[in-house]
């Protein structure tokens, strides 16, 4: 398949502009999840609704995915990009107007529709202008750049206070954001259309470990960072610690995804995450002999948090290295929409799982969601191993 080869400097500026601008998007995001929580329960709205408003920003995932890929063959990445971040930007700058909780749903819905975007044609983008010897050190960037915005965000609050402030800062730094990204290549034939692209739906059937991989690892980590706390103290962790361990946790994600990176340039990437999930999976099965010790705890949350993001870095390396064109448009488009599945899948799992097996069932489930996806690496890894015929 064909696909679009700017020249170095614009590739080079284009990667800048897509990775610092989504450093930006991800600290206005860790910003708005728990600062929005916050007004909401002082308003006095009771835990559902406050789910159904971020139910709001989660729901476009679903709807924008499937056209996603014609938006970014239509207008081009970076034009894309500009759009999303502009009405992103807006987007928070009402949100901080019209601190009504009413309001917040159309408002965060159009912040959801902005993210998705935002989401499938960063990663689009980025892996269309990677060359494939550089790809894993390039995504692994991106995404400590991504786990820095959003360790950043609920820091930004204990600075600034949890007024309505902040989101204007989020509005700000989403415009500051799209100008950045003006000054990068405006081409629109990254993700050309050729008689053998298939459509979105079919390409999950030619890479499933890579195109999957988003719906194991959401629902693991939103598990992780929706019931931790709550699992550390039942543990017999006190609250200061178990919230202090969720930054050593997001540490572990911005360092070891560039090492992932790295290692995935230089060794088998099928191979690599094969290991990283064995190794992913091992360590939280430790993590109940470590709680409540904080600096054992500590240790293994870094290590364990950091080679699950780094599985995150190898799927995106991975369909990368599979797709091109517009299939590469749709598979980045497609595993945004398995990120949202994942999501809503596993937090629901794992409070289930705690009320059954006190607090343990926290860890049980997440294992086992690895478990469930470790087929699917293992599977792709002994095809490449066939020999091939004549």
């Amino acid at each position: 398949m064909s696909s679009f080869i700017p020249t170095q400097p614009r590739r080079k500026r284009s990667l800048a502009a897509a990775i610092v601008s989504m450093g930006m998007v991800n600290l206005s995001m860790g910003i708005a999840f728990p600062l929005a929580a916050l007004i909401m329960a002082r308003q006095g709205a009771e835990p559902g609704l406050i789910g159904l408003s971020a139910a709001a920003q989660a729901a476009p995932v679903f709807l924008i995915s499937p056209i996603a890929p014609w938006i970014m063959r239509r207008f081009g990445p970076a034009n894309v990009m500009i759009g999303g971040l502009l009405l992103a930007g807006t987007s928070f700058l009402l949100i901080g107007y019209y601190a009504n909780f009413y309001a917040w749903f159309p408002l965060r819905f159009l912040l959801g529709v902005a993210g998705t975007l935002l989401w499938a044609t960063s990663e689009a983008w980025i892996n269309a202008l990677a060359e494939d010897a550089k790809r894993g050190k390039i995504i692994g960037i991106y995404g400590a750049s991504a786990a820095a915005g959003f360790a950043l965000g609920p820091a930004t609050l204990v600075v600034l206070g949890t007024g309505v402030e902040p989101f204007y800062l989020g509005g700000a730094l989403m415009i500051a954001a799209a100008i950045l990204v003006t000054t990068a290549d405006k081409s629109r034939n990254h993700f050309e259309k050729t008689e053998k692209s298939s459509p979105m739906w079919r390409l999950v059937f030619v890479a499933p470990a890579a195109l999957l991989v988003n719906v194991f690892y959401a629902a693991a980590e939103e598990s992780l960072v929706t019931f931790f706390p709550l699992y550390a103290i039942r543990s017999g962790m006190a609250e200061s610690g178990s919230l202090a361990l969720l930054t050593v946790a997001a540490i572990g994600a911005i360092v070891m995804q560039p090492i992932v990176g790295l290692a995935a340039d230089r060794v088998n990437r099928l191979g690599l995450l094969i290991g990283l999930v064995l190794a992913t999976m091992a360590g939280y099965a430790l993590l109940p002999f470590a709680v409540p010790t904080l600096i054992a705890t500590g240790i293994v949350l870094f290590l364990v948090v950091g080679l699950a993001n780094g599985i995150f870095t190898l799927g995106m390396v991975l369909v990368g290295e599979r797709f091109r064109g517009a299939e590469l448009a749709g598979a980045s488009a497609f595993t945004t929409a398995m990120w949202g599945t994942g999501a809503l899948i596993g937090t629901p799992l794992s409070g289930f799982a705690m009320q059954l097996w006190d607090p343990h069932g926290l860890v049980l489930t997440v294992v086992l969601i690895f478990a469930a996806y470790l087929p699917f690496p293992v599977i792709a890894w002994l095809r490449t191993k066939k020999p091939s015929t004549a």
